[in-house]
């Protein structure tokens, strides 16, 4: 019976094993040294796997390897746990991040935090850094100010101390009063004419300030009208209104290329002038150049007389052959003079024309390229008025160009005339020596013929100037000058309007 009792209770033991309370109570009465080792001690300091076998007769004794864990008194801080089991040691390090086998997200939130103070640190610093200079630049302010007070107590001192030296002079005998009476009114005298300056500097100031500000509310009143304007305008208008615009900066363009191949040209015959002024030969070989050219024209001139030298009816009939042409030449000569005054007329209308639509476009394209700038300060309204004289600038070289085109059809319109007065000098010899020839009257009877031919050339020629006026652009010019002065007209009347009001 006390056997099969004693089996009991081992296979009790065996199939229920001791807990950890039950193990701490019975270490208790064991050995004192287990206090220090409450915790579960590492697998490093463990006794061997066969002391196990032993729970079945109660928990082992302390051994020496449960005594050596509990004096060297390691705890569970030094030895973390996480999800995947227990990590190894921590070793300390003196420098950088502490490595760990995993990188899960309280890693990563203590690198921010250490990336953060890193960043503190260096905004500390670089305020630090700002205070610094914000202190030497008010330091530099003070040091400025106090060297303009030295400079002005420098100057009163220079004053003073020649105060004193004239007044050492004077009782050295070096200087007399009345010397010193004539440098004090010659400084009066310059003193109130720097004063005089100082004033007329000051009136103009206020008075440019004046215009200025007229100028500025010029410009505000012209830019609500254009946005009026603007606003009142259909869809048609507005589309021929930026047509013009790209017109005249195509034109611009146009102008600006011709001006650089001019200077091209310009620079290359000097080049070449040069180039010929500084060899002696070459000059003298232009030269030759030039009367061996002469020569030959004179030789085939006269090549072409001896060849064509006929009979004397045949050299009456070319004669009266060449009368015919001279006149219908003559003719046509009055009418070149004619139509070059015409042009030398229409080229002044344009010109008046391209001033006043210089002087309006100048005033659109300011009045269109400040309306988006109501908010914006001095120095803007400033380049503003710049951009005017600019414009103002590109219409006088308009004007120029215009008037040098001028020059050129006068220049055209000398020669032409001289011609035409050579002509009718030639014809007056024809008509003397063929006063008394029997062909004058036979010349009369032509003359209506003439008449008749020549009302047919000019026929012919208004064709011909109706073909060439197709493909003139000066159509187009006009019409677009004729907009041009509606769109004023029309603007005008707008502020009429708008100061009635």
């Amino acid at each position: 019976m006390d056997f099969s009792d004693g089996s009991g209770s081992i296979r009790s033991d065996t199939t229920r094993p001791v807990s950890r309370r039950g193990y701490r109570e019975h270490t208790n009465n064991g050995s004192a040294l287990s206090r220090s080792g409450s915790m579960r001690p590492t697998s490093a300091y463990r006794g061997s796997t066969a002391s196990r076998l032993t729970t079945g007769f109660g928990p082992a004794p302390p051994t020496a390897g449960r005594q050596q864990t509990a004096v060297t008194g390691f705890s569970m801080i030094d030895r973390p746990i996480t999800q995947q089991g227990i990590s190894g040691l921590r070793t300390g390090t003196g420098r950088g991040f502490r490595t760990r086998q995993l990188q899960d997200k309280r890693y990563w939130e203590e690198l921010m935090q250490v990336k953060i103070r890193e960043m503190k640190a260096e905004i500390a610093r670089l305020s630090e850094q700002a205070e610094a200079g914000e202190r030497e630049k008010s330091a530099k302010k003070h040091y400025e100010k106090r060297v303009r007070e030295l400079a002005q107590e420098l100057t009163d001192l220079q004053g003073r101390l020649a105060d004193y030296n004239t007044a050492i002079r004077i009782l050295n005998g070096e200087a007399t009063k009345q010397s010193v009476e004539e440098q004090t009114r010659e400084l009066e005298a310059t003193n109130q004419k720097m004063q005089d300056e100082i004033e007329q500097v000051f009136m103009e100031k206020r008075r440019k300030e004046n215009q200025l500000r007229q100028i500025r509310e010029q410009i505000e009143k012209e830019q609500s009208t254009i946005t009026k304007i603007l606003a009142e305008m259909t869809v048609e208008q507005k589309d021929q209104y930026n047509e013009l615009q790209t017109t005249a900066a195509a034109l611009r363009e146009e102008v600006e290329q011709s001006r650089t191949q001019l200077d091209l040209l310009n620079r290359e015959k000097e080049e070449f002038a040069r180039e010929i002024s500084g060899s002696q030969i070459k000059v003298h070989l232009l030269e030759l150049h030039r009367r061996l050219v002469a020569v030959e024209e004179k030789r085939d001139n006269m090549r072409n007389e001896i060849n064509n030298r006929l009979d004397p009816q045949e050299e009456r009939e070319k004669l009266l052959s060449q009368v015919r042409e001279d006149n219908a030449a003559i003719a046509v000569l009055d009418n070149n003079a004619t139509n070059l005054k015409e042009q030398i007329k229409k080229v002044q209308e344009l010109i008046e024309q391209s001033e006043q639509a210089t002087a309006t476009r100048e005033r659109l394209a300011t009045e269109l390229h400040t309306l988006p700038e109501k908010t914006r300060v001095m120095k803007e309204e400033l380049v503003t008025l710049s951009d005017l004289e600019m414009l103002r600038e590109q219409g006088e070289e308009q004007k120029k160009a215009l008037e040098v085109e001028l020059q050129q059809l006068r220049e055209k319109l000398a020669p032409t005339e001289s011609a035409v007065t050579e002509a009718r000098n030639k014809l007056k010899t024809l008509q003397t020596s063929l006063e008394g020839n029997e062909m004058y009257s036979k010349l009369n009877s032509l003359e209506e013929e003439v008449a008749q031919l020549e009302a047919r050339k000019t026929v012919l020629e208004e064709d011909i100037a109706s073909i060439t006026l197709k493909a003139d652009y000066e159509p187009l010019k006009r019409q677009a000058l004729d907009e041009l002065a509606a769109l004023n007209k029309k603007i005008i009347e707008d502020l009429n309007s708008v100061k009635s009001y």
